[in-house]
């Protein structure tokens, strides 16, 4: 995107390099050579014409609007050297590059002079084709060619080329254990469409795509649409034929999908023409985006491209990829940037250090919520050509080395923005695999645990992401993803008198400290609100809307606990008499009346509502479950009643405006015949006497 528009200009730039067009060095179709017969010789020849005209434009998209018509011309003439190699390049430089090697097979075989670079385009050729060991053969020989001048230019890149051929011998052997699947039409076009943001349910995905029709405007980096935002939402099991976002997120420049929050109605998007690019955050009110705005300063810089972020679960950190030229060890960089207590400023931007950093270019970074664990793109490290996913884990107050997440997940080709679901099964990612419905795709990722290990025959890989793949057997590991569990609670807030949809805020309070963790709201229009809750910690729910009593929730999520989703639909009770709700974060010692610390913010959150409605009138009920006898019960559920209104005045409440009474067992809300029921049915409640 803005940030793959400068690669893939620097990738075929710095391939360019290597593959010189100087004069001597071009490519030329001897015309008579060429002619064969005078039927269709005309014809032919024009679109070769044409061909050559887009071929020297050395762009991405005009190589690949190239092939069209030297293939038109090879249907006159399929045995010419020169024009199976001018397509062999065309593939490496657009896609399927898989097919660049029959062609450059040909022109080799046809005539082995044929160009100073002809080894090394056949190596390429063959990496790309999963051909490793032929493709270290034809770069040691392009090697073997070369003057000591162009060594000292051109043999370092080589050398690394044949180190990814020795990783990607390496990995082949012990494939990672991953069902693959490409994410078809409904979300993948004949273009490039790349970077998967979803909700955390995975429910909702946003991603980015050069996807357009004739008259669109064209980037002159690479000939291709400048990119647009489109949006899918998930039906059952399918995914909804994907739609352009359009305006405000859309302009007629590049507008990319970077991050989106955990319910989907938040977006950090990326904007910006060629020569730079800047961070922006919308926000989704009913149907509609808007509140576009700076995401920040810090991290936004003046001739440089802020491309893909990640915040930590509290929002409180992000990490992103720039190519700011301070602080940076080389392309692009992955940064890390820290929000004030007041939440209001970012730090100046940290470099993450040497070891996730290379002088190569990351470009894609997703960090772990829990965020020891990052996962990043980067055609450093020990990749097998393109952009590789890597793997690191803060250990000890540092990264430890990246770890390549291994074949198939990782291809010859460029494989980034990886997006790991909660569930810590279900994943999403951009490859340029084979067999796609074109250019860059989006795929669905499935990670095999390790209970059942694969052993598979030699014809049985989980995704053709080879052309021709190596003949050996092996084993499966399985892919150790880290990940934070957590639970996702969402539904839809509701009025409890007419059941319409109402726009609430959402808040998530750790009971341990006080502190809330997190907030959001649910539609305007249809009520819908999702939220995340880590594991370890005891939570307190609540939903607020003005003119509405708050609905409140206690959730205690074990550290060990696994994902899972709880459905909560709420129906506000309004302020009027009669209304009450019950206080499940008010928590007592056990057996007595005394009030835990964890009990303070419901309670400040009751008092909160005296502030804006002062006539108000509560009756505080506490009640309890039919265990022992009536006297004690009635005392006990009398006094935690006191404990309350003792409470909320000492917070300013006026004493007139608060009841207490006990109602013992008087009152069940569930079954005492079970433990789940009787600790329903232990409460404190708050009534509406009069407003």
């Amino acid at each position: 995107m803005r940030r793959l528009i400068k690669l893939v200009f620097f990738i075929i730039f710095f391939g360019l390099a290597l593959f010189s067009t100087k004069a001597q060095e071009r490519i030329y179709i001897d015309k008579k050579e060429f002619k064969q017969t005078e039927d269709g010789f005309k014809e032919a020849w024009s679109n070769i014409k044409t061909a050559n005209f887009l071929f020297y434009q050395h762009r991405e998209g005009s190589y690949r609007k190239a092939i069209e018509y030297y293939e038109k011309a090879l249907a006159y003439n399929s045995e010419n050297p020169e024009l199976n190699l001018l397509i062999g390049i065309c593939y490496l430089r657009s896609w399927p590059k898989e097919y660049a090697m029959k062609h450059i097979e040909k022109a080799i075989d046809s005539r082995l002079n044929i160009h100073p670079k002809a080894q090394f385009l056949l190596g390429k050729a063959y990496q790309y084709s999963g051909e490793f060991n032929k493709a270290i053969i034809a770069y040691n020989a392009y090697l073997d060619e070369l003057s000591p001048n162009q060594k000292a230019a051109f043999g370092d890149i080589i050398n690394k080329y044949i180190s990814e051929c020795e990783n990607g011998l390496v990995l082949k052997k012990k494939q990672v254990r991953a069902l693959i699947d490409n994410m078809g039409p409904q979300i993948n076009s004949k273009y490039d469409d790349y970077d998967p943001v979803l909700s955390e349910d995975g429910t909702i995905l946003a991603f980015t795509s050069r996807r357009g029709e004739e008259g669109d405007m064209v980037s002159q980096v690479d000939h291709k649409f400048f990119e647009d935002i489109y949006l899918s939402k998930k039906a059952g099991n399918k995914w909804e034929l994907a739609t352009n976002i359009g305006s405000p997120l859309n302009t007629k420049w590049n507008d990319a999908a970077v991050s989106l929050s955990e319910d989907g109605k938040k977006l950090v998007l990326y904007r910006g023409r060629t020569d730079g690019g800047d961070l922006y955050s919308a926000t989704l009110k009913g149907n509609k985006w808007g509140n576009i705005h700076d995401l920040t300063n810090k991290v936004n810089k003046d001739n440089s491209q802020e491309s893909s972020v990640c915040f930590n679960i509290e929002g409180t950190r992000m990490y992103f990829v720039s190519n700011r030229e301070k602080d940076s060890y080389g392309g692009r960089d992955i940064f890390m940037s820290q929000i004030d207590a007041k939440g209001k400023k970012w730090s100046k931007p940290i470099n993450l250090g040497p070891v996730i950093n290379t002088p190569y270019d990351e470009i894609s970074v997703y960090v772990s919520p829990d965020e020891l664990t990052i996962y990043f793109s980067s055609n450093g490290h020990k990749n097998i050509g393109g952009f590789d996913i890597f793997k690191s884990e803060f250990k000890d107050s540092t990264w430890t080395e990246p770890e390549n997440l291994g074949m198939p997940i990782n291809t010859t080709g460029d494989d980034m923005y990886l997006k790991i679901l909660p569930n810590e099964r279900d994943a999403y990612y951009t490859s340029s695999c084979q067999g796609g419905e074109g250019g860059l795709d989006i795929y669905h990722l499935i990670l095999l645990g390790p209970e059942k290990p694969l052993v598979l025959a030699n014809e049985d890989n989980l995704i053709a992401c080879l052309a021709i793949p190596e003949k050996e057997s092996f084993i499966e590991e399985a892919v150790e993803i880290q990940y934070t569990r957590m639970t996702v609670v969402k539904g839809i807030v509701t009025d409890f008198n007419t059941g319409r949809p109402i726009e609430a805020t959402i808040e998530l309070v750790d009971n341990a400290t006080g502190k809330t963790v997190k907030e959001t709201k649910s539609n305007i229009n249809t009520g819908s609100y999702l939220i995340t809750l880590p594991s370890g910690k005891n939570y307190g729910f609540s939903v607020n809307a003005d003119n509405y009593m708050f609905h409140s929730e206690n959730f205690v999520v074990p550290e060990a606990s696994g994902y899972r989703e709880i459905f909560k639909d709420v129906a506000l009770q309004p302020m009027s008499a009669g209304s009450k709700i019950i206080l499940y974060n008010t928590f007592f010692e056990s057996g007595k009346s005394n009030l835990r610390p964890e009990s303070f913010s419901e309670l400040n959150r009751v008092a909160r509502m005296f502030t804006k409605y002062p006539n108000l009138v509560l009756e505080i009920s506490g009640h309890t479950d039919s265990r022992g006898s009536v006297a004690v019960n009635k005392r006990i559920s009398k006094a935690r009643a006191k404990a309350v209104v003792d409470y909320l005045v000492g917070q300013g409440v006026n004493p007139a405006n608060l009841q207490s009474v006990g109602y013992y067992f008087k009152y069940p809300v569930a079954s005492n015949k079970t433990e789940e029921g009787r600790q329903q049915n232990r409460r404190v409640e708050a009534k509406i006497i009069s407003n």
